[in-house]
This record gives structure tokens, sequence and C-alpha cells, in this order.
């Protein structure tokens, strides 16, 4: 795909201390998407969050709902939310949800390729509350969320974390499990210890194991990475034919280089591009790229 598809991870479990302009709730979200299209962006990932306090809503159906319904009447946006550890079906069951009520507006199915050991750098891991780090997502948990978008018509967006999770995927696509092109997201870190380190050329690597026949796009997550590496990723993802998601879910403190909200780090990333001599993908051009049926 020539134009450049610009991700934005909006909000995560951000707290207004780590940065004030995060959105919380429903409307806030809307509103906050609504910049980010404006500015560029076509896909969108949420957390559902306590309008009151705050907090992470990670399964909750009829949150979800109401989340999916307030976005879907206020803009035009491929949207996605995220899910949780869990049993095969619970912690799937909000998704589930969005994919049957179709008020909801989802036409993308996130699933996660593969299981993570996302153990953070020792001198983060000893301050941390918690010692299990590992992100569990068996081959059952892949092929039931996979059915059900198949079920439902929607295309695949994979968070991909390890090398082994990327090969996963090669293989489903050989054995006929997607209906619809596939987006893989290459999640890079340096607060986590999962997969590669953030540097260019395993962004190389990545890139390099995806099969020739494979039908989709990739793009570059710098996850918890400081500015300057995050922008070395960006533009050899832009350079290289790739994609990228900015936002200030995945990088919340604004210094260093980031800026305050998600519609300016959008806005920022469509400047480079232009430069780079790439066109910005609108959301009728990604739509189109993945709501293609496969042969």
């Amino acid at each position: 795909m020539e134009q450049l598809i610009i991700a934005v991870g909006l909000n995560e479990n951000v707290t207004r201390d780590q940065n004030p302009n995060v959105p919380i709730t429903p409307a806030e979200i809307a509103a906050d998407i609504a910049e980010c299209v404006e500015a560029g962006a076509s896909i969108v990932h949420v957390h559902c969050r306590n309008p009151d306090t705050g907090a992470p809503i990670m399964d909750d159906a009829d949150a979800y709902v109401e989340l999916f319904r307030t976005i879907h009447e206020s803009v035009d946006a491929l949207v996605y939310p995220t899910y949780p550890n869990g049993g095969t079906i619970e912690r799937y069951r909000h998704v589930k949800a969005l994919m049957e009520d179709p008020t909801c507006g989802l036409e993308i199915a996130p699933v996660i390729a593969g299981s993570a050991d996302l153990t953070p750098p020792l001198e983060y891991a000893r301050r941390a509350s918690q010692s299990d780090w590992n992100l569990q997502m068996p081959l059952g948990d892949i092929l039931y969320q996979l059915a059900l978008a198949r079920e439902h018509d929607l295309w695949v967006s994979h968070d991909v974390m390890e090398p082994g999770g990327l090969r996963t995927v090669m293989s489903l696509f050989r054995g006929g499990e997607y209906v619809h092109p596939v987006l893989l997201k290459f999640f890079m870190s340096q607060r986590m210890g999962f997969g590669f380190p953030p540097e260019p050329r395993y962004l190389d690597v990545w890139a390099g194991l995806v099969e020739p026949d494979f039908d989709g796009e990739w793009l570059v997550l710098p996850y918890g990475v400081d500015y300057d590496t995050s922008m070395a990723l960006w533009r050899h993802a832009i350079a290289s034919g790739g994609h990228v998601r900015v936002g200030v879910g995945d990088s919340p403190v604004p210094e260093g280089g980031f800026l305050a909200t998600n519609a300016e780090r959008v806005a920022q990333m469509a400047v480079i591009a232009r430069e780079m001599g790439r066109e910005v993908a609108t959301l009728a051009d990604t739509r189109a790229r993945f709501t293609r049926s496969l042969p």
C-alpha cells in the first residue's frame, strides 16, 4: 500500500498525572478520535476507562458497548478495543458483544499473535508490584477469535510481540484462517523485554519474516520507547513501505520531543510522511485495503 496508515494508541491505562490530555470518558474518547481522524489517522485503539476514577476497564461488555456506541454516533473511524489475560471465552466476551451489536460499528477484530513474556528490564521489574509478566495467548484462543472474525466478516489486527507469533500468523494465513487482508503491528519496547530491541535493523528482521504471498500490511509500534528512538523507527518504517502507530497511550509523557496530544502526534507524522514522499491514507483508503475479500 503506497499511502501511509497512521494508527493511534489513544489512551491505554495512562493517567492524567502522566498526561492531562489523555481521554477517559466516552465523550472525551469520541472527541479525541474525531480530532485524530481530522489530523490524518485512520485506525484507533482504545481502552475503556471508568469515567469517574479513570481506572482501566478491560472486559466489561456493557461498558464497551456504551463506549463504542458513543464513538460510532460521533465519528466515522476504524476503532478496536483491548482485551486481557483470562479464559478463552471470558477474556473476549466484550469483543464478541461489540461484534454482535451493529450500533457499535466494530470493523476490526483484535487478535494477539501468541503468548509473550513482558518482563521489563531488571531496574523496572524490581520496583514493580507484580511478578508475573506472562501474556497468555494459546493457539486455541487465537483460533476461537479468528472464527468469530470470520463469522462477523471482520478483518484482523494482530499484536505481534514475538517472532514465533509472527510465524504462527504466517501458518494461519497459509491455512486459510482469514477472509480479509491482515494488519500486523510489530511491538518494540524499551520498557518491556519482549521481542526485538527497538532498533531499525530489527524492524528489518520483522519485515523479513513476512512471507511473500502474505496479503496484509505491517506497522511499527514503539511502546514505552524514548522519542529519538521512536522517531528513528517511524522514519525507517515510512521509508520501508510500512506504517506507523503513535499516541499518548504508547508514550504518555509529553517530554523529550513527544507532543502533548494524540492529534498533534498524528499531524506531526503526516507532515513527516509527506516530506518523505508518502501520502497519508484516508479512512476510505484503509477500509478499501482491508475489507476486500481474499481469494
